[in-house]
């Protein structure tokens, strides 16, 4: 069913009650840390407070579920792949603090992550257009990145990695263009940011410096991971 978007919805989506805890880690990160100039440090305690959102987000999933809370996991597929995308998502949060040396691990947990949200939003319109220029993009960003990578294997890492995560993109926007609701919508612009947030991280680690490229990153990640989360939401509008 279309929707007509508003922004009283939207706000009030944003301002659900289970989504504080996310709102409050997220603010005590940049305050901690500071990602403004610079990586946090290579520490446990910087991967910790890491990870908090993105644990919150996946408690949010789970809360939304409206099921027993006995048990880990919903038992609806589409809250129980995305909880288990988020907690990989977390995983790879907590090794990249280490980048420089546990970048294709980080890379690796986050390609199980994208597996499981593909599983949750479960295959795209054919007939949709979208899915072309998702293929164009996922080539001409590969082939623009790959350039600067040394060996075949780290290409062929990046390869199938993007092919995973503009697979999501292209499920996600494919979701929203076929139902038109606030949950798809969320979903849409979340895996979008998600997929922006990677782009800037192959173009500062592969191409060239970006400036403030940690706020960048970090902000459109959280902010994606946020959409992907409200996207298990089901309320009516």
């Amino acid at each position: 069913m279309a929707i007509s978007i508003t922004r009283a919805e939207i706000q009030r989506r944003l301002n659900n009650k289970h989504l504080f805890p996310f709102y409050a880690l997220f603010i005590l990160y940049y305050i901690l840390y500071t990602p403004f100039w610079s990586r946090p440090p290579v520490t446990f305690t910087a991967a910790f407070f890491k990870v908090l959102p993105v644990w919150a987000l996946a408690g949010f999933v789970r809360l939304s579920a409206g099921e027993d809370l006995k048990a880990l996991l919903p038992k609806k597929d589409y809250h129980r792949f995305l909880m288990i995308g988020l907690l990989f998502s977390s995983l790879g949060d907590a090794v990249l603090v280490s980048i420089e040396n546990l970048f294709i691990p980080g890379m690796l947990l986050f390609s199980f992550a994208h597996i499981f949200y593909s599983l949750a939003i479960g295959p795209g319109a054919d007939y949709s257009r979208l899915k072309s220029l998702f293929i164009l993009g996922c080539i001409g960003s590969f082939l623009f990145l790959a350039s600067g990578m040394e060996g075949c294997v780290m290409q062929i890492l990046v390869m199938v990695y993007s092919v995973l995560i503009f697979t999501v993109g292209w499920r996600a926007t494919s979701k929203f263009e076929v139902d038109q609701s606030y949950p798809s919508l969320f979903g849409c612009v979340g895996i979008l940011l998600f997929l922006f947030s990677d782009f800037i991280i192959g173009v500062n680690k592969w191409k060239f410096y970006v400036p403030f490229n940690e706020f960048i990153i970090m902000t459109t990640y959280y902010v994606g991971q946020l959409g992907i989360a409200l996207s298990a939401d089901l309320s009516p509008a």
